[in-house]
């Protein structure tokens, strides 16, 4: 397995004293946070690849440089490992998406948003996607930045969001993060509304006003109806 630079991007990786790894986990647990693999061109052009092999030493065999032609010119490409953005803390992979607590670097940051011990998961979405294309077009932008992979299931593909979440306790489950205190204290304090308006107090549960009639109230099931006041 070949040992590859760690940066923040392509400059910091070809620095001298870029710290380097030879898996995610390495990488990641060197500079305190997650990383993905990718692979980006240098501004370089080369007429052979004897130059380019002159200003490269280690372009064969170390796996850290790519060697292709395009554009009239032989380009060479770094392999690294990038700092990936902060992933958002949340207690579950749907609420990471769509409303997370916040959003972490490190499981000191995201221990200090959900105030208990944090891990880093990484969860697929049940949604399956027929080709690369139509997932690319939803979840482009996290997998492009490291905060979800594309991965295969069913004979489709669907992807996973990398989140941290609270750690599981043996004892007693995780208390509620500040975030989330508000926001049930909002929900207590509001009145309570049901999923459809308070029918008249003189309309039984079974019974429902006459279209053609606001006097008259029908029964749900089959029989005749009454005026309202009966």
């Amino acid at each position: 397995m070949s040992i590859l630079p760690i940066g923040g991007s392509v400059r910091d990786a070809q620095a001298a004293d870029a710290p380097t790894a030879r898996t995610a986990e390495e990488a990641g647990a060197r500079v305190g946070g997650p990383v993905f693999l990718t692979s980006e061109e240098l501004p370089e052009r080369f007429a052979t690849p004897e130059e380019a092999e002159a200003a490269f030493p280690e372009l064969y065999g170390a796996g850290r440089y790519d060697l292709y032609w395009r554009d009239e010119a032989w380009r060479v490409a770094l392999r690294y490992w990038r700092l990936a953005p902060p992933a958002p803390v949340a207690r579950t992979v749907d609420t990471a998406v769509k409303k997370p607590l916040g959003r972490a670097r490190t499981p000191e940051e995201a221990r200090a948003i959900l105030e208990a011990p944090a891990e880093a998961v990484s969860e697929a979405l049940p949604q399956l996607y027929a080709n690369r294309q139509r997932l690319m077009a939803r979840w482009g932008k996290l997998v492009e930045t490291g905060l979800a992979e594309i991965i295969e299931r069913e004979g489709k593909f669907a992807v996973a969001i990398r989140y941290w979440r609270p750690m599981p306790s043996p004892v007693r489950g995780p208390s509620l993060a500040p975030g989330e205190r508000n926001e049930l204290a909002e929900r207590i304090a509001a009145p309570m509304t049901g999923p459809e308006p308070q029918a008249p107090m003189d309309v039984g549960l079974f019974e429902r006003v006459a279209p053609e009639n606001p006097e008259i109230v029908l029964a749900e099931e089959e029989g005749d109806g009454r005026f309202r006041g009966e």
